[in-house]
């Protein structure tokens, strides 16, 4: 857990030593020294100590600081599937230990036609279409999904993304919202 740098960073904001914290938490100064090192592994109640000397829950100490708050995903590391011979690219570009949604960019190749790989029960996916005319096929019903507009259905029902156009390319964003 990413404690180190957190606890360090609240204890300066409290303006506390790390001997004035350590006997605010009831611990010795070595323990809280070392728990404010990177890869130490402190127990669950010296945590939970150091929390309650500082006057906030062990969930606000070991929260990572505002600059780690976010993921930046650069195109080298987004993650790419293929179908229909590269007429169907989905680029993953939400970060892979996203829990709970995965965001796709999609681009469809004139006279592309691609199953969807179906999600698990009480998957919902968001298919908003950039450029161009994207359809979809779920199951046995016809969308057609014209650039700014967006479709949302069980992603777990057998759907197939079409680009009927002969000459235009079709852009979209897929966003997969997973059941907990």
């Amino acid at each position: 857990m990413p404690h180190a740098a957190n606890i360090k960073r609240h204890r300066k904001h409290a303006k506390l030593t790390q001997a004035e914290l350590a006997e605010r938490a009831g611990l010795p100064r070595a323990t809280l020294a070392n728990m404010e090192r990177e890869g130490s592994n402190p127990g669950v109640h010296s945590v939970m100590a150091v929390a309650k000397a500082l006057g906030m829950s062990v969930d606000e100490l070991v929260t990572p600081s505002p600059e780690h708050r976010y993921y930046k995903v650069t195109p080298d590391e987004m993650q790419e599937y293929r179908a229909e011979n590269g007429r169907f690219l989905a680029k993953l570009v939400s970060p892979i230990a996203s829990k709970g949604v995965q965001v796709h960019h999609i681009t469809m190749l004139a006279g592309c036609r691609s199953l969807g790989r179906p999600h698990p029960l009480g998957a919902q996916e968001f298919f908003l279409t950039l450029s161009g005319r994207a359809v979809l096929q779920i199951e046995d019903e016809v969308v057609e999904v014209d650039a700014g507009s967006l479709v949302q259905f069980p992603g777990h029902r057998k759907h197939i993304y079409l680009n009927r156009d002969a000459i235009q390319v079709a852009t979209a964003v897929s966003v997969v919202v997973f059941m907990p």
